[in-house]
């Protein structure tokens, strides 16, 4: 099948299909702008549910669907088709639907990164003014690489998608609530187990969407599917079983310190392992969304470069499905989702350690500037658990000159005065729909 027929099967086959039922999403792309929208996120994260939405809105504000043309690039008959082969695309689909070329077409391209040299040509598409919007999407943070952002300055919005939040989570499942009298409400109970249902499973679509189904089973099939085909495929990984293990490992010691070079003392029985390949191992888990790693706050970036990182996954549920601990650590499993929903918020976020060892999980910094510092601990019940989470807060505190800090907690509300300084308690269930 050459080149065009394989284009138009493909044509065919999406303008006879009918759109799921969606859930909306709490994401705001504007499909209006004439730039190229890109939503980048890991693996069955809901990108390809969202662009279904977005089609819906199209169809919907009187946009006719033969106008409007999605492919997911993913699929195999498509295979191997090359990202210049891709200039026949739009001349055959508008050939096909007998669309002229004052005529709006809307072009949604899933998967985007499986073909060579792709943004050459959308920049070529957006340039050569074809009246076409495009909205792409891919699974790794190279669509997000200085290289594309450079060739696309000025012609592309991006929107980063994640598993749902929790407040997706609720919306899903209908909970309404009112963040005022919840601490206080007969729905504290509904909602505490609520989250931890979305603590053990996660926020991954599926494992909501359809409840039945095993979801363990599911998460570890993606995380199969992300660690072969979206890394050791695409980077021709040389050591797969290798880097399997170092990913298991790395899943099962989240929140954790690292360097490089502890991780290849701990993997020193394979030989080949250099910390060159450490570091490409760790950057390929972050560029396909799996991992990403936090560093600690200095103002030397050599000495930043040089502290020990800590690493955290993209899901909870992942995490229960795929780590080998014995048992469930659920301090981390708070640490983790909490700084998820500050990646989610966009701010930069690292973790800070002094001399004496003093820590804080979590700093935000806006601008040049730290302005929130943020302690995770599930259970303070321990007199020296409470004072060592204070103890740092307020060393941190001193430090960046911030007269106030937060320790999310399991289910403590309140806030006390301690050295001059407010500290603030407040449960990770509440401060998730409280800290958008």
């Amino acid at each position: 099948m050459d080149t065009r027929e394989k284009l138009r099967s493909a044509i065919i086959d999406w303008q006879g299909r009918t759109l799921p039922p969606l859930q909306g999403r709490r994401y705001e792309l504007n499909i209006d702008v004439p730039h190229v929208n890109d939503i980048v996120g890991v693996r069955r994260c809901g990108k390809t549910y969202y662009m279904y939405q977005l089609i819906s809105k199209l169809i919907d504000r009187g946009v006719p669907k033969g106008n409007i043309l999605y492919l997911n690039l993913d699929d195999d008959r498509l295979q191997p088709l090359k990202g210049d082969e891709l200039q026949l695309l739009i001349e055959t689909f508008r050939e096909m639907q007998e669309i002229s070329e004052e005529d709006r077409l809307y072009l949604f391209l899933d998967e985007i990164q499986n073909f060579p040299l792709w943004e050459r040509w959308v920049k070529g598409i957006y340039d050569r003014k074809q009246n076409v919007k495009m909205v792409i999407s891919g699974s790794n943070a190279s669509l997000l690489s200085q290289d594309i952002s450079t060739l696309l300055t000025g012609r592309h919005l991006s929107t980063r998608m994640f598993p749902f939040s929790f407040a997706e989570f609720l919306d899903f499942h209908k909970i309404k609530y009112d963040l005022k009298t919840l601490p206080y409400s007969e729905d504290k109970a509904m909602m505490k187990r609520m989250f931890n249902e979305y603590l053990e499973k996660g926020g991954f679509p599926e494992t909501i969407v359809y409840p039945s189904v095993r979801h363990r089973e599911t998460l570890q099939s993606y995380f199969d599917d992300i660690i072969h085909r979206d890394i050791i495929a695409r980077h021709s990984v040389r050591n797969p079983l290798i880097f399997r293990d170092l990913a298991l490992f790395c899943i099962s010691n989240i929140a954790k310190p690292h360097t490089y070079n502890s991780l290849r003392r701990l993997f020193s029985s394979y030989s080949s392992l250099s910390t060159d390949t450490i570091i490409d191992y760790i950057a390929y888990l972050e560029d396909a969304f799996l991992l990403f790693s936090v560093t600690h706050f200095d103002e030397s970036l050599k000495q930043q470069m040089n502290k020990p990182r800590k690493l955290y996954c993209i899901d909870t549920g992942m995490i229960n499905a795929v780590s080998f601990k014995l048992s469930s650590d659920t301090g981390r499993l708070y640490e983790n989702m909490a700084f998820l929903h500050i990646l989610r918020s966009g701010s930069e976020v690292y973790y800070w350690q002094n001399q004496k060892g003093l820590e804080v999980d979590f700093v935000i910094k806006e601008g040049i500037d730290p302005v929130r510092l943020i302690q995770v601990c599930s259970d303070l019940s321990s007199p020296e658990t409470k004072e060592r989470e204070i103890s740092g807060l307020l060393a941190g505190m001193k430090n960046f000159r911030i007269k106030e800090g937060t320790i999310i907690t399991a289910d403590i509300f309140g806030e006390e005065k301690v050295d001059g300084g407010k500290i603030k308690y407040v449960p990770l269930w509440y401060w998730l729909l409280e800290a958008r």
